[in-house]
């Protein structure tokens, strides 16, 4: 027996259709319009009420733990969302909730979790973007040790891991780097599609997220944890790598209204894309519609190399900064945030998350700089790069509280000093320059010391003291 077929009759194929044995379920020709009936079923117990989903029709299981699903024609994956108070399936770093056709039926087998998962965790990863193997390299020898050592001082099993999209750079052949890298981080990750991870379509494959869900499965999906409700969206229209806009299909927002009929309306919705919603999805409207009963919604995403937050009535939208910083250039992002991602605890339904730079403390939430101006004078900026209109930044000068400093929108002292010019950056892609942002807050003054303190949303206090003479 070769080592392809001995690796696909024990259920470890990777990088294929095959994640797992029982991971991914793939939907011949023939096989479409037909119903698929399984059973979910946790040590011999029925589990009822949970969701299976083709990506098109949704179904629900009975008392027995049985459902009955009409498959779509252009169904590719049955999934199960995964319920709350059930573990995921962990497969090589990648939560597997899907599965392959077994004597035509299409059972999920689960395990109730240890603890009570209303308390849980999860990272939040922007575009790891690697391109070539240099990327590679930062990305194993800087990035996972610092996931690593955070998780070390955490309830691992609690956490769960997503990765916002643009996991590869247009090189699919790094698929497997990236995957290898990820599987050692020891929590299970979900996928997000992104503009980066798709390909040019052919006269042979019609579907340009084909690759990507070899992988990893379908595009679009949904799983429970707690009192949290998360859906995984693709919002890449796609043409080819330069021409892409962001919006979603019909077929997912019909699938989306579907899905969300079995969510109860005070449970917390996390919706996890790549490219923002709040000002780059053109049909986002339609979206918000399906949320207009939910009282809490998180919005995940990443795309722009920069971190904002909007925040619109019930609707918080984070767009994260990267893995990558400014494409592996250095440590930080083009409007100054350090390469890092998103870590979020959710208790119920209250949710908290903070920022965390590789290499820092995660109480590393704003860098500040100064410049010397004439007459004595200092100019104090302040970059708080996780900021939303619900922080304080204060600053004292010489002991005496002065209030709030100024906000304003302009380029980070540190992005300038690396990216800006054509001289810079010296190594590697000499295209990457510094962007505006509106995260930077500033003053003037001729005092000997200087103290800026931060108050983030959920009343967590940062400090500096600033000696000017």
């Amino acid at each position: 027996m070769n080592r392809r077929s001995f690796l696909k009759s024990s259920g470890l194929l990777i990088g294929g259709l095959y994640l797992s044995g029982k991971a991914f379920a793939v939907v011949s020709p023939q096989d479409s319009g037909k119903l698929i009936k399984g059973r979910i079923r946790a040590r011999r117990k029925n589990i009822a009420n949970a969701i299976v989903s083709d990506g098109y029709n949704v179904a629900v299981s009975d008392r027995r733990g049985r459902y009955t699903l009409q498959l779509h024609h252009n169904a590719k994956h049955i999934f199960l969302s995964n319920p709350s108070g059930y573990n995921i399936k962990n497969v090589h770093g990648f939560a597997a909730i899907y599965r392959l056709p077994d004597s035509g039926a299409y059972n999920f087998e689960l395990e109730k979790t240890t603890y009570n998962d209303h308390h849980h965790y999860f990272l939040a990863l922007g575009d790891p973007q690697i391109r070539d193997k240099e990327d590679v390299r930062q990305l194993r020898q800087e990035s996972l040790p610092d996931i690593a050592q955070f998780l070390a001082s955490m309830p691992k099993e609690k956490f769960h891991g997503i990765s916002l999209g643009d996991s590869i750079w247009d090189t699919p052949k790094l698929w497997q780097d990236y995957k290898e890298t990820i599987g050692k981080v020891g929590i299970p990750f979900f996928q997000t599609i992104g503009n980066h991870d798709k390909q040019e379509v052919t006269a042979n494959e019609s579907d340009d997220a084909a690759l990507f869900k070899a992988h990893f499965g379908p595009s679009y999906y949904s799983f429970n944890r707690g009192k949290v409700h998360y859906v995984v969206l693709d919002t890449i229209r796609y043409t080819r790598i330069k021409q892409y806009d962001g919006h979603i299909s019909a077929e997912q927002l019909s699938w989306l209204k579907k899905d969300l009929q079995h969510v109860p309306k005070d449970h917390v919705l996390i919706i996890s894309v790549h490219i923002p919603i709040y000002n780059s999805v053109k049909n986002r409207d339609e979206l918000y519609a399906l949320f207009e009963d939910f009282q809490q919604i998180h919005v995940l995403s990443g795309h722009t190399h920069r971190n904002t937050n909007h925040v619109n009535g019930n609707i918080y939208e984070h767009t994260h900064a990267t893995l990558c910083g400014a494409w592996w250039t250095g440590p930080v992002c083009t409007d100054g945030t350090p390469r890092g991602y998103g870590v979020f605890e959710v208790d119920g339904t209250s949710v908290n998350w903070f920022y965390k730079s590789i290499g820092k403390d995660r109480n590393y939430q704003f860098r500040s700089s100064v410049q010397k101006l004439s007459g004595g004078m200092n100019r104090i900026m302040v970059n708080v790069w996780n900021y939303d209109p619900a922080w304080k930044v204060i600053w004292f000068a010489d002991g005496v509280a002065k209030g709030d400093l100024e906000q304003t929108k302009g380029f980070d002292e540190l992005a300038v000093s690396l990216y800006k010019g054509k001289e810079r950056p010296k190594e590697r892609r000499a295209w990457v320059e510094p962007g505006r942002t509106d995260h930077l807050f500033y003053t003037q003054t001729d005092a000997k010391t200087v103290k800026i303190v931060v108050t983030d949303r959920f009343g967590n206090e940062y400090t500096e003291d600033i000696q000017l003479a």
